[in-house]
């Protein structure tokens, strides 16, 4: 009878230190995936709302228009302007301007980019402009900024702002770009926001925008739209779009808490390896970001100011935002292709596809 009873005791004992153990791991589990934050998350269809939550159509209009906004701006980012660059005191009309967002220390990314699609004089009868857009440093006598300084110098086609370049500060880098296309060089009818580590083909992105804009100009037509060309929408935002929802695992490098972004979804969102905007698109991306809180991630914080004045993101399967195994024919209609580190491969796959003997 004693045998038995210790033998029950232990049973149970056994028995809650299994639930204990049990309900351990289910909190873990709960707090590590971040299973509240999936449940108390809102619908993006039906509350989205984020700030500024007001039409900002009209207030981008007011702006571009040269008018006082009836709203003051919300996110002016306090950052100068280290540099400037000429390439834009010119009367010439410009078909394309590539903004390339790198990193100090990516000497090399630049130089093949210069060798290769960088280069602004390959396309005959087309005016293309290439600026790279850096960051800075804790030190501005560090190695690494005299290199930069002797680099701008001799390329004169970097312009570099003060803020602190870590990957949590891109928004603050791709919209510090976007106000210097705006202030400065605001004219080119299209322009292509690029990473250093991207494979672009400026041939293939320049018939790409031939052809969504014959195909503008051809439902115009056939919609007897008879509006001034300066009243058209004329938007053009492609690339490779996701639509997906916020990562909420506790550990990992793109966790959103709700205090962050409360709802469920994202709003569809290019990629920001590779994108191109018309100019109207520019224009209105970059005033409207006045008027939308900031978000750390810039291709998903484009796609919110996208999606708040109405711009839709066009997927473009010539954009790849991972590295597409080559050949010579795999790459015939490629505009860009991700994870380019090796300059060297860099250079030769830009000078196969453009027969560069």
């Amino acid at each position: 009878m004693k045998n038995l009873m210790n033998y029950n005791n232990t049973a149970m004992r056994l028995r809650k230190y299994r639930v204990f153990v049990c309900a351990c791991i289910v909190i873990c589990v709960y707090y590590f995936f971040g299973v509240g934050d999936y449940l108390y998350s809102k619908s993006f269809e039906e509350e989205f709302d984020y700030p500024l939550n007001v039409d900002l159509k009209p207030i981008v209009d007011e702006v571009l228009s040269g008018k006082k906004p009836r709203l003051s701006p919300i996110n002016y980012y306090p950052y100068r302007f280290l540099s400037n660059s000429g390439k834009c005191n010119t009367i010439e009309k410009l078909d394309l301007f590539i903004i390339v967002k790198s990193a100090m220390q990516q000497f090399g990314h630049r130089s093949a980019i210069r060798q290769t699609y960088g280069q602004e004089n390959l396309i005959p009868g087309r005016i293309i402009k290439t600026l790279f857009f850096l960051g800075i440093n804790n030190n501005p006598k560090s190695d690494i900024q005299k290199r930069i300084d002797e680099e701008m110098a001799q390329y004169k086609d970097i312009i570099q702002i003060d803020f602190h370049d870590n990957y949590y500060n891109n928004t603050i880098k791709t919209m510090m770009s976007f106000r210097w296309l705006y202030e400065h060089c605001s004219t080119a009818d299209f322009y292509l926001f690029t990473d250093d580590d991207m494979y672009i083909s400026v041939n293939n992105l320049l018939d790409y925008v031939h052809d969504q804009t014959a195909m503008q100009q051809i439902t115009e037509r056939d919609n007897d739209v008879s509006t001034r060309k300066e009243d058209r929408d004329n938007h053009l935002f492609a690339g490779y779009v996701f639509k997906s929802t916020p990562q909420r695992f506790k550990t990992s490098k793109w966790r959103v808490s709700l205090e962050e972004y409360p709802w469920n979804k994202w709003p569809p969102y290019i990629t920001a390896g590779a994108y191109v905007v018309s100019n109207r698109s520019m224009k209105v991306l970059y005033v409207a970001s006045l008027f939308v809180k900031h978000f750390r991630f810039d291709d998903i914080y484009l796609g919110i100011v996208a999606k708040k004045v109405g711009i839709k993101p066009k997927h473009c399967n010539q954009f790849h935002f991972y590295k597409k195994k080559y050949s010579k024919a795999a790459y015939a209609d490629v505009i860009a292709s991700h994870g380019y580190d090796d300059h060297d491969e860099l250079i030769r796959v830009w000078t196969e596809q453009n027969k560069i003997v």
